[in-house]
């Protein structure tokens, strides 16, 4: 393990100070959010419903599939997607019910190399032309590479790990991550971080590594105690950002096997990836609470306000089926919290939401 540790150890044990920065507010955001989940049943299996959409979705595109959110939830929901290829519709289920499982069933998935193997099986369980090879290791060598408009590679981006060194590399960084998380050796977030870069280094499988990892990433962080991972999805924001995401990549692992190896940009774009998360996951979490202290009539006009540019009493009245009385007063609450700006005065009084 000595070895192991010091072929891992000196990448991330020297940090810059911003490096810290993104670590506590991350952690902030971390606690803030554990502590006040108090959604209700229905407003948590929506929200996991749409990440898992997300996710599949985000994930799979990155891959170069090209389903969209509302055909993947049409997929969810058990209905052909004929427009599109076979191979793009048995991706997006094995994501879905992959990372369903995960959610579900996170605290008793240890990592382990059983455990990469067993989800890269779910993972391409429906797809047809990896049948030969789901859960099995590379027996042929693979590069990483930019993709031209008729599917082939026009630029190798780095060479990846021999297919006879696979087994023996995976072992190496499952053992390391597993000992170093349980031992609490660095920040999680570090730990995680390196072990995504360095298994997409190896690329252990003739096809979805890069779906894997990200399937990975939620498991690590879900055991971590970041639960926001459940509630907004990471892949949606690396879809957004993918030339970042391979640029920070490639610069990290164009580095390995030099003495100087580092993954400084890796860290820099994950850790920015994780904080906008777990931003974004606090934005729903303090919508949700907002919500919960409207009484029924309240939120109906909250409701109301935000399908419109802004509305007068007698407008919100008609359109929500609500008398105008209560109308006024749940825009005095609105108002109060801060929800709602009032425009003009006497007759003339509109409301808007605040943004």
């Amino acid at each position: 393990m000595n070895n192991i540790n010091k072929k891992f150890d000196y990448r991330i044990k020297t940090l810059e100070p911003h490096i810290v920065t993104l670590l506590a507010e991350i952690d902030e955001a971390k606690g803030r959010f554990s502590v006040g989940l108090k959604m209700t049943p229905q407003a948590i299996t929506g929200l996991r419903q749409s990440v898992l959409i997300t996710s599949a979705g985000a994930s799979t595109r990155i891959e170069g599939a090209k389903l969209s959110d509302e055909e993947v939830e049409e997929v969810m929901r058990g209905v052909s997607v004929s427009k599109f290829a076979d191979r793009d519709t048995q991706e997006v289920q094995g994501y879905l019910e992959t990372l369903q499982n995960i959610f579900d069933d996170y605290q008793n998935l240890p990592l382990r190399e059983s455990t990469v193997l067993s989800l890269h099986s779910q993972l391409l369980k429906y797809s047809i032309k990896d049948e030969a090879h789901r859960g099995v290791y590379k027996k042929k060598e693979n590069t990483v590479g930019v993709l031209g408009p008729d599917g082939s590679v026009v630029r190798i981006m780095f060479e990846t790990t021999k297919a006879y060194l696979t087994p023996k590399e995976i072992l190496e960084l499952v053992e390391w991550t597993s000992n170093a998380l349980l031992n609490n050796r660095f920040h999680h977030l570090l730990i995680i971080a390196n072990f995504i870069v360095e298994f997409l280094k190896i690329h252990p499988f003739e096809d979805g590594n890069g779906r894997l990892s990200r399937v990975l990433t939620n498991l690590l962080l879900l055991r971590s105690g970041y639960q926001f991972a459940q509630y907004v999805s990471h892949e949606q924001i690396i879809e957004r950002r993918k030339d970042e995401y391979y640029i920070a990549l490639r610069k990290s692992q164009e580095t390995f096997g030099m003495e100087s190896g580092v993954i400084a940009p890796w860290l820099n774009f994950f850790l920015s990836v994780i904080k906008e998360q777990s931003k974004k996951a606090s934005m729903s979490f303090e919508e949700e609470r907002f919500e919960d202290i409207l009484s029924p009539k309240q939120y109906e006009v909250w409701k109301y306000l935000l399908q419109v540019e802004q509305a007068a009493p007698s407008e919100i009245a008609e359109g929500a089926g609500i008398a105008l009385g209560t109308v006024r007063q749940a825009l005095n609450r609105l108002v109060k919290l801060g929800k709602v700006k009032r425009i003009g005065l006497g007759r003339g009084t509109r409301y808007v939401k605040k943004i």
